[in-house]
């Protein structure tokens, strides 16, 4: 019976062992099995989210440009606008100016015209005079002309 109880004790003490050895294996597979998730993590994030955040990052950078360009293209026509504007009123300025010398000066010219035209109106009138006081015929004939 001691013999019996020993190999029962025994028996007992290698399920006892085997159990462990089992609960061993199972925590080891649980180690396994998490260093495999965070390989796959990790694999994932190299493969997937890295890529896709670099994507993200030129796109974001593509968009900035283009609002940049866009908005450069802007001030720029309204500058080309504004030069335009300045441009057309200036030569607006240039012509009220010339039209202006132009009047001054014809006023002028009028003004010496007007002495000239009374000495052409009295040597064109000064002929008919003349012939209006001469009686002859031939006189008269001449002066018609």
């Amino acid at each position: 019976m001691a013999y019996a109880l020993q190999v029962a004790k025994t028996k007992q003490r290698i399920r006892e062992e085997q159990m462990q050895v089992k609960v061993v294996e199972r925590q080891q597979d649980i180690a396994v099995q998490e260093q495999e998730i965070q390989r796959r993590q990790k694999e994932l994030e190299a493969t997937v989210k890295r890529p896709a955040e670099a994507e993200k990052y030129r796109l974001e950078k593509i968009a900035e440009a283009n609002k940049t360009r866009v908005m450069l293209e802007a001030e720029a026509e309204a500058e080309s606008i504004k030069l335009k504007g300045d441009a057309e009123a200036f030569v607006n300025l240039c012509k009220g100016k010339a039209e202006a010398e132009q009047l001054t000066m014809k006023g002028e010219a009028y003004k010496y015209y007007k002495d000239a035209a009374v000495v052409e109106m009295i040597l064109d009138v000064l002929p008919k005079v003349f012939c209006l006081n001469d009686l002859t015929t031939t006189k008269r004939w001449i002066c018609n002309l």
